[in-house]
């Protein structure tokens, strides 16, 4: 997420010495001069850290600009940080509004003071903004004693990387009470890494991708559960099309791509999870979605996963499943030597 600075103050000269000692902390420095520019700013814009001067053009204060966030408590800046910069600030001041600022600058300032203030506002409302990345619960369908470790060990990952905080962060806005996409995706951990090892694809770096593609490979549809539970061949979405807007038929068809190139372009994120997510629709008859790949075309690990999702659906779909009923089934669907060996693996699990 861009980190935007808005500078209150009615002097270019402090204006330009802010910039300059905290400018380089984000990507985009904006300014107002006066009252009235500010609330548009705050009205059209959203800031990550404010820096506002008390004494502003024709007899205007700062206290006018807080206020305005305080009588506007929709506004999408009201926990923006604001540091009130002054060389004088009254007690009934700080009385007031205290609750609105994250700190007090006073001139004349140190300039390492002001940028250590500055990376501590910014570090502990990068930390209150990420508290709530989601972490499934991964105990059923199989009994895997090392799993919530190696889950533990990956969302650590993502806590000390800021791409992969906000990339996790915003697949917790699932709100449907029985939070379909987390129970999926606990699941899908703990059948794809079940799995793996029950195949003796047990290394640390192997289940560590199977825990990210089943995080992330629904992630274009955080935002919608009902697309998420569609399980449907290529020729079946096609049939749906007529009772879906274009948009949400898209959004299905193309929900793995755009998960995939999003993955792709994070470097932290182990290689072959954009594969994995990229081919996780994808049947061996030709008739998944979106490329209608044949097995040869589909990797071993994407197999491995392709099944695991698939028993997720199956699943959540019969509570009385068993692991024999459900390779029934699946021999019909699944064809090729890396699907045999994997549901070889199934079901000896029991």
């Amino acid at each position: 997420m861009e980190k935007v600075l808005l500078i209150i103050d009615d002097s270019k000269e402090i204006i330009d010495v802010v910039k300059g000692i905290i400018g380089g902390l984000f990507d985009r420095v904006e300014f107002s001069e006066s009252v009235e520019d500010a609330q548009n700013k705050l009205e059209a814009n959203v800031f990550s850290y404010m820096v506002l001067d008390i004494n502003l053009k024709e007899g205007r204060n700062g206290a006018e600009v807080l206020r305005f966030l305080v009588e506007n408590p929709e506004n999408k800046n009201n926990e923006c940080p604001v540091v009130i910069l002054s060389g004088i600030i009254t007690a009934q001041f700080i009385e007031k509004f205290n609750s609105k600022f994250a700190g007090i600058v006073t001139k004349p300032f140190d300039h390492d003071e002001f940028v250590q203030m500055t990376k501590d506002i910014l570090d502990a409302k990068e930390s209150a903004n990420y508290k709530d990345i989601p972490t499934a619960t991964c105990e059923l369908p199989f009994t895997l004693p090392v799993l919530e470790a190696k889950v533990s060990k990956v969302m650590e990952q993502v806590r000390k990387n800021t791409k992969l905080k906000e990339l996790f962060h915003n697949l917790n806005i699932d709100r449907n009470a029985d939070n379909y996409i987390m129970s999926h995706v606990g699941m899908l951990i703990n059948a794809s890494t079940a799995i793996a090892m029950k195949m003796e694809w047990n290394t640390e770096k192997t289940l560590e991708k199977f825990v990210y593609a089943a995080y992330l490979h629904d992630m274009a549809l955080a935002e919608r559960p009902d697309l998420a539970r569609i399980k449907a061949t290529a020729i079946e979405l096609e049939l749906m099309q007529e009772k879906m807007t274009p948009a949400d038929h898209k959004l299905v068809l193309e929900h793995a791509l755009i998960a995939a190139n999003t993955i792709d372009g994070i470097p932290e994120i182990p290689a072959d999870v954009g594969m994995i997510v990229r081919q996780h629709h994808e049947l061996p008859k030709e008739n998944g979605f979106p490329n209608r790949l044949s097995y040869v075309k589909i990797t071993p690990l994407s197999s491995v996963f392709i099944v695991a999702h698939d028993l997720t659906h199956y699943i959540l779909e019969n509570p009385k499943w068993t692991v024999k009923d459900y390779v029934v089934k699946a021999k019909n669907k699944f064809k090729g030597p890396h699907f045999a060996k994997v549901l070889s693996a199934l079901s000896e699990m029991n």
